[in-house]
């Protein structure tokens, strides 16, 4: 069976455990929204797609900027550009193969 990270979270709540709150966003405006109602001072914008590795990846397009799937953000505009930079792009991690998989959303938390 194959489910994102913020699917595993929200079964795992569901059943009592504790998990960070977040939330899965499909545009860069979606997850300054969730940025600001989760307040901060710090968010992670982490890549959803069905591969192991996400942190230690990296974007084919150079539009998507330095870093992996997985990145630290100290402000909701920066949650904005990271979003921003990983939507749309591709990841390639140890476990994609060098083709990769496209990123369709984000967890923001």
């Amino acid at each position: 069976m194959n489910i994102h990270e913020y699917q595993a979270k929200q079964l795992l709540k569901g059943y009592g455990v504790d998990v960070l709150e977040g939330g899965v966003v499909y545009s860069e405006v979606d997850a300054f929204t969730v940025a600001e109602r989760l307040g901060g001072p710090v968010w992670v914008v982490k890549s959803q797609i069905h591969a192991g590795g996400r942190g230690k990846g990296r974007f084919i397009e150079e539009e998507a900027g330095p870093g992996g799937g997985v990145r630290l953000a100290r402000s909701d505009r920066e949650v904005e550009k990271a979003a921003a930079q990983m939507l749309g792009h591709t990841l390639v991690t140890h476990q994609t193969g060098a083709e990769g998989r496209r990123v369709k959303r984000v967890y923001v938390e």
